[in-house]
């Protein structure tokens, strides 16, 4: 497999114009990835089945790619459309809704112009050979993947750029942030996948730096919204990184062997996208980074290759670091992300939750339980500690889709889903929020977003974390189908003072 394109699969779907995959009938998931133009700035309530526990006071905050096409032109990945913010308050037993695109520069202008006029992760830049090479240099972050409230700002957040500063009352967009100034020059990055220390306040997240020597660039963002940047480590290849793990001492990145060419031609002349310029090359296994916060010290570690987005959690024995993982065996999960932009049943992929114990000796590998999962989230209070549960999404069996929530008990090895679970119903990921007098890693809601899409609506589900397999505490169906998205937030509000 030395060297394999991740490409060669969309090529087989074929393209419209040498721009994206063509559409094709497809099953009824497919909505899921289908436009939604339509905005909701002025809040609308929902309507309540159910009782919302008296806890619930805040906003769920979501995030996800809503344009997938433009112009009669399809975007080729899952990855490429223009972010789009959810926001669910909650306080009362009450739930109101909006939404709205985030309002890059590079969205505005495909708007204005009714057409795309950017590549994307996988998409290629729209046109011939020779308006490709002269637009190569012109990037769209899609401000797509993740958004995420600290210190009094609320950041919509893509690896593929700076954050965009949205204002977290009216989700206006208030402009690309360079974070103090700590992101310098065009090619900074900060990534979707921030980290919260919960004893020093801090925010932690890192940003890849492509260049003639790619680098990891770990930043910290103190509890009052000052960020530095802490280190920064030449990587062995120019790596496709999504996540990174954080312990109470340690800053750690898990490079897979997914990695650009030592010069990737196609792309930098605009005639590729960075996802056809990808190689799978398990032959460079697993590098492991251990950064030291405090000295930004760095050692490398290898294991054997496998393929990751997301990590679980991580913490501190002793002197060794363990982290949890969603772990891909190999890369077919990146054909699977393009199958579902056609409409095709995806490549089968299944990543499952496996545990990196890494210490001065080496790095020894545990399969945590063979139940399938990606989204993983823990309980907010043993983030960079030791935990015992993992919430997150399944594969829906018969479907190649990531849907069915999941709780897998560690302790035990049990592995608990909803009762009764259509296939035709997708959750997003789970959000846990602790219930009133928390004390254990159970004592969550988790707040999810479902598409039915047999009957094509998205609703909010409050699921009990304790017991995922009874039924919704609450629910309230959306104005609209909601495209399905990656990952959000809880941002609570302190309870009224009797």
């Amino acid at each position: 497999m030395q060297g394999e394109t991740l490409a060669t699969g969309a090529r087989r779907a074929g393209a419209a114009a040498g721009n994206g995959p063509s559409r094709e009938a497809g099953p009824p998931w497919r909505v899921g990835f289908e436009s939604l133009e339509t905005e909701i700035a002025a809040s609308r309530e929902l309507e309540v089945k159910g009782e919302l526990p008296a806890e619930l006071r805040g906003t769920l905050y979501r995030n996800g790619p809503a344009r997938h096409e433009l112009g009669g032109q399809r975007l080729a990945s899952w990855f490429d459309g223009d972010g789009m913010v959810h926001a669910l308050a909650i306080a009362g037993g009450r739930i109101t809704y909006k939404n709205r695109f985030v309002r890059t520069p590079g969205h505005d202008e495909e708007t204005s112009r009714g057409k795309r006029l950017y590549g994307g992760f996988a998409s290629r830049i729209p046109g011939g050979p020779l308006t490709r090479f002269a637009r190569r240099n012109h990037r769209k972050n899609p401000a797509n993947t993740n958004v995420v409230s600290h210190a009094g700002k609320l950041l919509a957040l893509c690896e593929g750029g700076r954050p965009y500063h949205l204002d977290a009352e009216t989700l206006e967009t208030l402009g690309e942030d360079d974070m103090g100034g700590a992101l310098e020059g065009d090619r900074a990055t900060y990534s979707a996948h921030p980290h919260f220390d919960r004893d020093t306040g801090e925010l932690w997240n890192f940003g890849v730096t492509y260049g003639r020597k790619t680098t990891v660039d770990l930043y910290c963002t103190t509890r009052t919204g000052q960020t530095a940047l802490r280190a920064r480590v030449p990587l062995p290849a120019a790596a496709m990184i999504h996540d990174f793990a954080l312990t109470r001492t340690k800053a750690i990145v898990v490079v897979a062997p997914i990695v650009l060419p030592t010069i990737p031609l196609g792309l930098m002349l605009g005639q590729k996208s960075y996802a056809d310029s990808l190689r799978y090359r398990p032959e460079l296994g697993v590098r492991i980074a251990i950064v030291d916060r405090a000295t930004a010290e760095t050692r490398w570690l290898e294991t054997d290759p496998f393929v990751l987005f997301h990590i679980v959690n991580a913490w501190d024995e002793g002197e060794d670091a363990v982290v949890d993982v969603a772990a891909y065996p190999d890369a077919t999960i990146m054909q699977a992300i393009r199958d579902l932009m056609v409409g095709r049943t995806p490549t089968s992929a299944a990543a499952r939750p496996e545990r990196l114990r890494i210490s001065r000796r080496g790095v020894t590998r545990t399969r945590l339980s063979e139940t399938t999962l990606e989204f993983p989230r823990v309980w907010s209070r043993v983030e960079g500690k030791e935990h015992s549960r993992i919430y997150g999404v399944a594969w829906t069996e018969g479907t190649g889709l990531i849907g069915t929530p999941v709780a897998i008990d560690l302790a035990t090895g049990q592995t608990s889903t909803p009762a009764t679970w259509r296939k035709t119903e997708i959750t997003g990921e789970l959000v846990p929020v602790s219930k009133a007098g928390a004390t254990s890693e159970k004592d969550v809601w988790l707040l999810a977003l479902v598409l039915d899409a047999a009957s094509r609506t998205t609703e909010l589900r409050v699921l009990d974390g304790a017991d995922l397999a009874a039924p919704p505490v609450a629910t309230a169906r959306l104005p609209h189908v909601v495209p399905l998205g990656f990952h959000g937030n809880w941002v609570a509000v302190p309870a009224p003072q009797a």
